[in-house]
């Protein structure tokens, strides 16, 4: 069933892993949580683990492979694949695993993998799992990235209609394709060789940066996890799922929002120029720090050349920025920020208070909707939340630089 209140068969997903081979350490255990609302499950070791140690091993025999469902459905996929086209190849190894799990979900009973797509969550908080008015409350860059999960949702659902091996039935069941898409891009990993690879149990382990496990493949195929370091009894095992400082990215992909350090500015410049991105323009670097509101380089960097690059009677001192910047000349580059300081600050101002005013706004708003219609809203609040506090902090630190 895909119904959000379907429990998760957890026990009989670990004894039907141990039947298929794979084998654990004493201590280690999937415990339950509640996260944002929603029943979670995650991997742990009761005993602890000494770094270097063996705590999982799953068989290949239970790994779900994107090379090996490609040679699986080989002469079947080539229409689906003409379509998923328009999004690039690179997603062609999680259209695999989607289509592998919509089979094997079809097959119910007759599946192998029953036991494991029963324990699976039906409750996400991903991009594509909003509703319209979640998705009408973002901010721009979090709506952003939400629309490219729910855009390359449509593309997916469009190949699978030139899949003949899944029922129309199927095809028609938005819950079953919303599911197969969530599994696929939140529970594979991308392998040395390219292949993207579902790990039944080794899938339950957790995000956290930096991760105390790490997946190795033996030449059988088979996944091992080990730990990167001593794991004290009772932690959690852990594995890195990307880069900590855009928690936006986690939000859109994976339906949680983590612990990070630091968040993107939220600055969205339109078509920008190679030189503004040889500058620093990237989410990844373009940093507010939610501890002290303190200000990544690469944003003084990119708002400053911004504001060059509209000024055509500062064409010459956006020249000579840019050369100082590529060739390393720091000296160049203070002396141009010391100058243009206060139209950056002012700058910098203008868009942090823009940004907190309309994360306010559409705090208000969801305040006035009930949260089991939409049951998404208490985590974007808080969402909202560290927004409005990082962004607080940086209007602070940048009032006290004009002062």
């Amino acid at each position: 069933s895909m119904e959000r209140s379907t429990k998760r068969e957890v026990e009989q997903f670990q004894q039907w892993a141990g039947s298929c081979g794979a084998q654990w350490d004493d201590g280690f255990c999937l415990q339950e949580q509640m996260v944002d609302g929603n029943e979670d499950y995650f991997a742990a070791t009761t005993t602890g683990a000494a770094q270097g140690s063996c705590v999982l091993y799953v068989p290949a025999g239970m790994i779900l492979s994107s090379a090996n469902v490609a040679q699986e459905y080989e002469g079947y996929v080539d229409a689906p694949l003409r379509i998923l086209n328009m999004m690039g190849p690179s997603l062609y190894p999680q259209f695999m695993l989607f289509l592998k799990i919509l089979v094997e979900y079809e097959k119910g009973d007759e599946s192998p993998y029953k036991p494991w797509l029963e324990a699976l969550p039906r409750k996400w908080n991903t991009a594509i799992s909003m509703d319209e008015f979640c998705i009408s409350q973002l901010p721009p860059y979090l709506k952003s990235l939400c629309m490219i999960e729910r855009n390359r949702l449509d593309i997916f659902r469009q190949a699978l209609g030139a899949f003949q091996y899944v029922s129309s039935e199927t095809k028609a069941n938005a819950d079953a394709v919303r599911f197969a898409y969530n599994v696929a891009f939140t529970r594979s990993w991308q392998s040395d060789d390219g292949d993207y690879r579902i790990v039944p149990v080794a899938d339950m382990l957790n995000h956290d940066f930096p991760d105390n496990a790490v997946l190795t493949y033996d030449e059988s195929g088979g996944c091992a996890v080990y730990a990167k370091e001593n794991v004290a009894p009772g932690a959690a095992l852990t594995l890195s799922y990307g880069n900590p400082a855009n928690p936006s990215r986690f939000l859109a992909s994976y339906g949680f929002l983590n612990d990070a350090q630091a968040a993107f500015c939220k600055k969205l410049i339109i078509g920008p120029s190679q030189e503004l991105k040889d500058i620093g323009y990237d989410p990844d670097r373009m940093l507010f720090y939610t501890a002290d509101g303190s200000i990544s380089q690469e944003v003084w960097d990119v708002f400053l050349f911004s504001m060059l690059e509209k000024n055509p009677d500062l064409a010459n001192v956006k020249d000579a920025f840019y050369q100082a910047h590529m060739t390393g000349d720091e000296q160049t580059k203070g002396a141009i920020h010391s100058q243009y300081q206060q139209d950056t600050v002012g700058a910098l101002l203008q868009h942090v208070n823009e940004m907190i005013d309309e994360v306010h706004e559409q705090t208000v708003k969801m305040d006035a909707h009930d949260s089991v219609k939409h049951p998404r809203l208490p985590l974007l609040k808080k969402h909202h939340a560290m927004v409005t506090s990082t962004f607080t902090k940086v209007r602070d630190y940048l009032v006290s630089i004009q002062e």
